[in-house]
């Protein structure tokens, strides 16, 4: 039998030398991809859904200060959500930026009458967007302890 030579040793050990560096290439490539998504976690939820706390007064009142930042937030949360509860955030979501979207197209006149326009002609939603509401308020009670909304009634005068 032929004895490797040292030339073949050397292509053996380049061969090996290669592969070794494609194959970290691939597991740095795939960690790279997976770091750009986000991480999915109750945690990082609670804290979006409490930075998107009182959204409701913020779209009842159409502040311009609060509102935008709230309804970042509730997208936010939407992406960092266990699956669980990410379909009901992003139902949630999708509506008020379309609500919003549409007042401020309405720069002239009255926002609360677009506000209110634009609920009217997504009335046939309504159910289903409270029903995720809902389902999103009792998440973040039970799963963050935060009230998300005004839950409160007020009292009536004696």
């Amino acid at each position: 039998m032929d004895e490797p030579t040292r030339g073949s040793r050397r292509r053996l050990l380049l061969v090996v030398a290669i592969g070794a560096v494609i194959v970290a290439g691939i597991v740095a490539a795939a960690v790279f991809v997976q770091s750009g998504e986000p991480v999915r976690s109750v945690s990082a939820t609670c804290e979006r859904l409490a930075e998107a706390k009182d959204l409701d007064r913020s779209l009842t009142s159409l502040d311009p200060i609060t509102l935008r930042d709230r309804l970042d937030s509730l997208e936010a949360a939407g992406s960092v959500a266990p699956a669980e509860i990410e379909p009901q955030i992003a139902t949630l979501a999708s509506f008020v930026r379309e609500l919003v979207d549409q007042v401020d197209r309405q720069s002239q006149g009255d926002r609360r009458a677009a506000l209110a326009a634009a609920l009217s002609e997504r009335a046939d939603r309504i159910d289903a967007i409270t029903a995720a509401g809902d389902m999103v308020q009792a998440w973040a009670s039970s799963n963050c302890g935060i009230e998300l909304g005004d839950a409160s009634t007020p009292s009536s005068a004696p």
